[in-house]
């Protein structure tokens, strides 16, 4: 809504100063600003994302203590879990029901007042009168109009109006024909003049984008100029078939009094008149110089052009500093317990070669994995497309043990390498020795990935777990990335295997669907930051296992 919030904040700002523009320029611009900022919202999610280097200089130039104010890509985040009793609904469900309501309240009015001038068109009677028809024909032929307008009369019609695009109907009040021709053919002009403009078109659909965009004011204020404009512009149309203002104006006044009774700003026509908006048309009428210049086809074909020229690209561009999106899912399967095998015993742990040389008069020990946690598991791409093979990683393990970096040095592809770095940055290592004495060291790593051990790895995750079940409360967000996610040049899904653990931390074993190494590391770092209350079951915290859904936007 940023978007349509500052083409209307431009459209109000700009558009009411060109008072050298005629009425009709003025209601064509307010037409496409009120159309754009309605149709950027839709826009927005469909098209492909842009973000250009100005953009991107300008959202990094920000002063940092407005950090907290930058445009940020807010993961979406859904929980769904197998028996977890559900939970209320969040702020954001409210927010969504309350804007659906108001729509269709909005809605409703509208559609009480059709039904209100259905009842009028029921009552009505079509005009007989001859010169009342002869006038009309002979405004069609003036105006240029494809049809001549149906004329009704009606005894619950309090002022003349309009409706329709190709089969319009003018509606008077009871006694019309019998009124001086001059005002007759004054009111028959401007109704004309309304159908020639296609005003009621344009009138029903701000009618539509105020009732979706209920809640914002500049909607409003966009289609309380619009209707001004468009009555003042039918107003020149009249004046132009060379009606004299003074006595132009002197009907308008009369046809108001009249009435009597406020017509209804939801009324699904075009109205003659309207007092909120008379003193401001009658000093219109009688200012000598205005410009009643209309607009032309060719005009309005330029302006939309133009118009969607500028939308389209506003509606593409972005400003976030990190485009990821982030859906969760909780699964009803068994939840991780890791082991800590004996590395020396089982044949299976990836197998440790030094690689910074020593003299041959030095003893050096290569580091060793002290803790076997999370095993390399296959992604789904590699499992269905039965890849076996070697991934050789390079890591540094300093002299308390800790790694401090990890790469790929030998890569199979298909999401294996990420989730062999995924495993290793978890487990526990013994620090390489030099004479005895601990020495940071570097070192490569071979992980085999096969499908025979793939299931015995499985197994290991998967061991001694409890299922989710009645009881259970789902964890909750509480806090996503301190930081934006680094720009990916990627679009697709990263989707992460994760578990829960029991203070609301999310642990990833794996990644079940691959990206590109770029996007898998960006979409690993990016959802580790992230903490969420634990899930409980009897008031006491259990792990949960989840998947993780990255979204990246290019």
């Amino acid at each position: 809504m940023i978007r349509a919030t500052a083409v209307l904040l431009v459209a109000w700002l700009v558009i009411p100063r060109l008072r050298r523009r005629s009425a009709a320029e003025r209601h064509l611009l307010w037409s496409v600003s009120l159309g754009a900022a309605a149709a950027l919202p839709v826009l927005a999610a469909w098209m492909p994302a842009w973000e250009p280097a100005w953009a991107r200089h300008f959202v990094d130039a920000w002063p940092a203590r407005f950090a907290d104010l930058r445009p940020v890509s807010e993961p979406d985040v859904i929980i769904r879990a197998i028996g977890i009793e559900p939970r209320g609904w969040g702020i954001g469900h409210w927010i969504a029901v309350i804007w659906i309501a108001g729509a269709i309240g909005t809605l409703l009015l509208l559609a009480g007042q059709a039904l209100r001038l259905r009842r009028l068109v029921e009552a009505a009677c079509p005009v007989t009168d001859g010169s009342c028809l002869r006038m009309a024909r002979d405004l069609v032929a003036l105006l240029r109009l494809s049809h001549v307008p149906a004329i009704l009369e009606s005894g619950r019609a309090v002022i003349p109006m309009t409706w329709g695009v190709l089969n319009s109907t003018v509606l008077l009040p009871a006694g019309a024909v019998t009124w001086p021709g001059d005002r007759l053919h004054a009111v028959l002009a401007h109704e004309c003049a309304h159908v020639q403009r296609r005003d009621w078109l344009v009138h029903m659909l701000t009618h539509v984008a105020c009732a979706i965009y209920w809640f914002h004011p500049l909607f409003w204020i966009a289609r309380r100029q619009l209707c001004r404009e468009s009555e003042q512009a039918a107003d020149d149309d009249v004046l132009g078939l060379g009606l004299e203002p003074s006595s132009y104006a002197a009907h308008l006044l009369d046809v108001v009094r009249a009435s009597r009774v406020v017509t209804s700003s939801y009324a699904p026509t075009m109205t003659m008149a309207s007092r909120s908006h008379l003193e401001q048309r009658v000093d219109a009428l009688l200012a000598i110089g205005n410009n009643r210049r209309p607009v032309t086809d060719r005009a309005s074909m330029t302006v939309a052009a133009i118009g969607a020229a500028v939308v389209l690209p506003l509606a593409a561009i972005t400003l976030q500093a990190g485009t990821v999106d982030v859906d969760i899912r909780t699964l009803g399967l068994p939840l991780v317990i890791f082991t800590t095998p004996d590395q020396d015993a089982d044949p299976m742990l990836p197998a440790v070669r030094r690689a910074t040389p020593g003299s041959a008069s030095d003893a050096v020990v290569a580091p060793s994995i002290a803790e076997y946690t999370t095993p390399p598991l296959y992604s789904e791409q590699a499992r269905r497309a039965r890849l076996e093979g070697v991934v050789t990683i390079g890591v540094h393990v300093d002299g308390n043990g800790r790694l401090t970096g990890a790469h790929v040095v030998k890569a199979v592809g298909f999401g294996l390498d990420q989730n062999a770095l995924v495993a290793l940055r978890q487990w526990q290592f013994r620090p390489g020795t030099r004479n005895g004495k601990p020495e940071a060291m570097d070192a490569e790593i071979d992980i085999e990935f096969n499908l025979q051990s793939e299931a015995v790895n499985a197994m290991i995750a998967n061991d001694m777990a409890t299922l989710v079940g009645p009881g259970v409360t789902p964890p909750r967000v509480v806090r996503t990335a301190d930081a934006s996610a680094p720009r990916v040049h990627a679009r697709g899904s990263v989707v992460l295997d994760a578990v829960l653990l029991e203070d609301g931390t999310p642990k990833i074993v794996r990644i079940l669907q691959s990206l590109t190494p770029e996007a898998d590391e960006s979409a690993v770092r990016h959802f580790e930051q992230w903490r969420f209350t634990p899930a409980m079951k009897s008031g006491v915290p259990v792990k949960v296992r989840m998947n993780a859904e990255v979204r990246f936007h290019g």
